[in-house]
């Protein structure tokens, strides 16, 4: 977490140095175009230090698909959806400020934007989280709901914004369980950039509108979204919980076999 922290404040820090190198001003707004780059080297170094330096990650081995029952991730993924939606249609209704609107207006429109944001920080993310915090905790000991929710909470408090911070811990609860299962990031992966691009792709097309409409008002009012708020998290209750209940090896077996064939 340190080192994430200290990748994230590099970032700041490298982008305003940029700026000021080409002669722009960060009191007139830094470009995505130099922000979004920074932003993926920072992630690139902090992964490459928990992986070779803190020993924390396990990779290329938390890319293998070899333990994933594709059927059951199916419902896994339309479980994390349901979540998705109802956590959006919460957010919403709990009115909490929202302090990188401009920011992801500004990427939405810039290719860097969308490969930082749609793509590479989802992957980075679950990395650091996932297999850097989660697994980490797991194959030393952690029992499994204890992993996934220090993670899941380190994961919304790094995301700062008050907007994004319960909804993170609530993503980071789903993805940390389908991680557990599979022993693997590319599921959590999958869902991760498909929220992020499916926003991206929102904000691209509809711009300024796309921040100003409400899930809501579209679902027809306070009451119809309190309804869906409650199917929405129940189906996702329900459905990852028939995901949790398939046997599969446990993170600790998985580790000792990649363990034994390395």
């Amino acid at each position: 977490m340190v080192y994430f922290l200290i990748s994230q404040i590099g970032t700041g820090v490298c982008t305003v140095v940029i700026a000021m190198a080409l002669g722009m001003s960060p009191k007139g707004g830094i470009p995505v175009s130099i922000m979004m780059p920074c932003m993926i080297v920072s992630c690139a170094i902090a992964i490459l230090v928990c992986w070779k330096g803190l020993k924390v990650m396990r990779i290329p081995e938390t890319f293998s698909i070899a333990n994933i029952k594709w059927g059951w991730a199916l419902t896994a993924i339309v479980a994390t959806f349901f979540g998705i939606f109802a956590g959006n249609l919460a957010t919403e209704m709990a009115d909490l400020p929202n302090m990188i609107e401009d920011m992801m207006l500004d990427s939405a429109k810039s290719i860097w934007g969308f490969l930082a944001i749609g793509i590479l920080c989802p992957i980075a993310e679950e990395l650091l989280f996932r297999e850097g915090v989660c697994g980490y905790l797991a194959r030393n000991g952690a029992r499994p709901w204890k992993a996934i929710w220090v993670s899941s909470i380190l994961f919304g408090l790094i995301h700062v914004n008050p907007a994004q911070v319960p909804f993170a811990m609530l993503l980071g609860v789903m993805l940390g369980m389908i991680y557990m299962k599979t022993g693997s990031v590319v599921v959590p992966s999958i869902i991760h950039i498909l929220n992020n691009s499916f926003a991206m792709v929102t904000i691209w097309i509809y711009g300024e509108e796309a921040l100003d409409e409400s899930m809501v008002e579209w679902v027809g009012g306070n009451i119809p979204a309190a309804i869906c708020i409650i199917v929405g998290f129940a189906l996702c209750f329900f459905l990852l919980r028939k995901f949790w209940e398939q046997p599969t090896p446990s993170l600790s077996q998985r580790e000792g076999e990649w363990g034994e064939k390395n």
